[in-house]
């Protein structure tokens, strides 16, 4: 059983962490993965000051568990009677694109459930269960679509997040989707990223900052209580608690002091 390489860092950027990986490791770079699992500004109250990411760094897989992943995938797809193979893929090393006529019906799933799925059971099946995955499958493009849906959802939640003064918890993501919603929202100074949760329930919450004298816009609850109090004043002023007319009751006092003093 080959033993997965994992180290977590405090530092600026990836790359930063990237690069101490590579030197303790003594593997390229272009072997490691990264993980941003928090983003923190440093500071007074954490409005100035620079900006600290939490990465976490694997090595990516051996070609040898690159070999018996495809073997895996194939062996399953052909037990499933689907008309699709395994090639690899010539962007990512650690990475098996499910090709065929068939995988886009029966193999990527609904947001790549069945993608997601097989993943998990291929490293399952090479490696320590309690380790993250480390070989990565696509078929039909769906990871370049997916990435692209996660950024517009990052962008919008932050805003969100940001306009309601309160954090966002989304769905549980593999690890390359948070990624990429961390590395979306990194740059940005008006919220930070934090994973919570455990592996396959793992998310990320999108948590808004604010300046110290800034107001925040009331919420929803807040609105609908405000609507509904206006409403019974416009229909019903009685059912109100009665009002009280304080030089009213002054002038009444004193009116009685001086009939008592006249008696």
């Amino acid at each position: 059983m080959i033993q997965e390489r994992r180290m977590t860092f405090e530092v600026a950027d990836v790359q930063e962490a990237l690069n101490e990986a590579s030197h303790q490791w003594k593997i390229p770079v272009e072997e490691l993965h990264a993980e941003i699992l928090s983003t923190e500004r440093e500071g007074f109250l954490g409005l100035f000051g620079s900006k600290k990411i939490k990465v976490e760094i694997t090595a990516e897989a051996e070609p040898d568990l690159i070999t018996k992943g495809m073997e895996f995938v194939d062996e399953v797809l052909r037990l499933m009677d689907i008309n699709a193979h395994c090639v690899l893929s010539e962007t990512e090393r650690n990475m098996i694109n499910v090709e065929g006529e068939e995988a886009a019906d029966y193999f990527v799933g609904r947001y790549g459930d069945a993608l997601k799925g097989m993943e998990y059971i291929v490293n399952l099946a090479l490696r320590d269960p309690k380790n993250e995955p480390r070989i990565k499958i696509d078929s039909c493009g769906y990871r370049e679509r997916r990435t692209k849906s996660l950024e517009r959802l990052a962008e919008a939640t932050a805003r969100q997040a940001v306009k309601y003064g309160r954090a966002v918890r989304l769905d549980p993501m593999a690890s390359w989707e948070r990624w990429v919603i961390h590395t979306t929202l990194k740059n940005r100074g008006d919220v930070t990223t934090e994973s919570v949760g455990e592996t396959p329930n793992r998310k990320v919450v999108i948590i808004p900052k604010f300046e110290p004298d800034e107001v925040r816009v009331p919420g929803p609850a807040t609105l609908r209580v405000r609507a509904q109090r206006e409403r019974t004043e416009r229909l019903n002023p009685r059912s109100l608690p009665p009002q009280r007319f304080p030089r009213r009751r002054e002038r009444r006092n004193r009116r009685k002091d001086e009939n008592s003093e006249q008696q």
